[in-house]
């Protein structure tokens, strides 16, 4: 027979480990992201890619980033993506042409700058897949995701709310609960501009458990009601 108090001090020890992953969870949600300094070196980010407007709204925004600031750069697509591909190549030869004209950019700045990879990974759900079967599909995009993160471990996790992000979010805040050094990643999720009233279901999700570090609106109307939302305009 199992001791009584051996199973007592068991229960409690779980519950112990429990209250301070808890704990650890309200901890790093509730706590600020460290400021990165606008001078500081280049930002490693991983870009989450969809397909149709949220790859279109996702190229409008990058385009408007520096891409000096934000490398190397790492875009996610899901396995059954079967156009972005050729969208990154574009985007990227397009980098290097600016680039290449510009004389204050040396070989290793330009190298550095240019400097990108693709990376497939499994769907966390198709479009019009019952919720049963999609919560197996998502468990198992959420372990690929953790591995994705943990190898590139960027310094920034951009996304615009595609049906892979959930999983790469979800990786990039469990890593910073882990709270290994240099694999701390920021998530910044920019809405998309048909959300003129409330946000997306991933966008709720990120929001609401507090996800992610910083989450932008293109409607200014919906700062009302997500007060911790940001308003920078439009993308497109």
């Amino acid at each position: 027979a199992v001791d009584g108090g051996a199973l007592a001090l068991a229960w409690l020890a779980l519950g112990l480990v429990a209250a301070n992953l808890a704990l650890r969870v309200v901890v790093v949600a509730l706590t600020a992201p460290p400021r990165r300094p606008a001078d500081g070196p280049p930002l490693r980010t991983l870009v989450v890619l969809g397909s149709g407007g949220h790859t279109a709204e996702m190229f409008a925004l990058l385009r408007a980033l520096p891409p000096s600031r934000y490398a190397p750069r790492s875009y996610v697509l899901a396995d059954t993506d079967s156009t972005s591909a050729a969208k990154v190549d574009a985007h990227e030869a397009a980098i290097g042409a600016t680039l290449a004209l510009d004389d204050t950019v040396d070989d290793s700045m330009l190298e550095l700058v240019s400097d990108h990879c693709l990376i497939r990974t499994p769907r966390s759900r198709e479009v019009g897949q019952n919720y049963v079967t999609a919560a197996f599909t998502t468990a198992r995009a959420t372990i690929h995701a953790f591995g994705v993160v943990w190898r590139e471990a960027p310094d920034v996790v951009l996304t615009n709310g595609p049906g892979t992000c959930l999983p790469i979010c979800l990786a990039a805040f469990a890593l910073r609960l882990i709270g290994v050094r240099g694999k701390k990643p920021l998530v910044v999720y920019a809405e998309s501009v048909c959300r003129v009233r409330k946000l997306s279901l991933t966008g709720e999700i990120l929001y609401r458990l507090r996800i992610a570090d910083a989450l932008f609106v293109q409607w200014e109307g919906l700062l009302a009601k997500y007060p911790r939302a940001k308003y920078a305009g439009r993308v497109m």
